[in-house]
């Protein structure tokens, strides 16, 4: 999401408290419903993309393409509609939440077979599997790796200034709320970044998710997670 009032670019990865720290930004200001948040990519956000990187880059061309196609909808949260300029994009403080993918992952699953809505667009049963849920739609729409939010058209994660973490999350907002210049640093939803013990899950998806989102776990610092231990 983006800020012109706090001059900074949340880049909101799905199931990281984005929405809590959206409201703080002012993201729902006049505005109640679904599809308020702004999933944008950095590259989706970058106003003057460098065209040979689009040309050669099959990842990068799909981004491009996601942007146009954001510019020309019609947004039912108009600030899901809000642009940068160049100088914007570059002077602005850009920042982002992750959160260990074994939990982020158990925590979309979760939303969607709860979510009748969501059932129908992944076109799944209330009854499938964690297991099953992600041999068929991880690297996906939400299940995209953290990463994918996070790179701009060089394939790095340079103009990103901070990256919290969903685990410290309220001592992480603190130092945002500093930067920003916020008073007020609680956040407004019931959400602690910090969980006591682990969610069960089998061997098999535990090692899916490992292997698959190997990069960010290797970036983020997630391998000592008690995930990784356990296998």
């Amino acid at each position: 999401m983006i800020s012109h009032e706090h001059k900074c670019v949340f880049v909101h990865i799905p199931k990281c408290a984005g929405t809590s720290i959206e409201h703080v930004l002012g993201h729902f200001d006049d505005f109640e419903g679904r599809q308020g948040q702004d999933h944008r990519s950095v590259r989706m956000m970058d106003p003057k993309p460098p065209y040979s990187k689009i040309l050669f880059d099959p990842d990068n061309a799909k981004d491009f393409i996601r942007g146009v196609r954001h510019g020309f909808r019609q947004h039912k949260n108009p600030k899901n509609a809000l642009t940068l300029t160049s100088k914007q994009y570059n002077d602005y403080f850009f920042f982002t939440f992750v959160r260990n993918p074994w939990e982020r992952c158990f925590s979309w699953y979760k939303n969607v077979i709860r979510d009748e809505i969501h059932q129908k667009n992944y076109r799944v049963p209330a009854t499938i599997s964690f297991d099953d849920f992600m041999k068929e739609y991880a690297g996906t729409g939400y299940l995209r790796p953290q990463t994918y939010w996070l790179k701009n058209y060089n394939g790095n994660l340079n103009d990103i200034d901070y990256v919290g973490k969903f685990e410290s999350l309220t001592e992480d907002f603190v130092v945002i709320a500093q930067k920003l210049g916020i008073k007020s640093t609680a956040l407004p939803h019931k959400i602690k970044g910090s969980t006591s013990k682990t969610i069960e899950m089998s061997a098999s998806v535990t090692r899916f998710i490992s292997q698959y989102y190997e990069e960010e776990i290797e970036l983020f610092g997630y391998k000592n997670s008690p995930y990784m231990k356990s296998l």
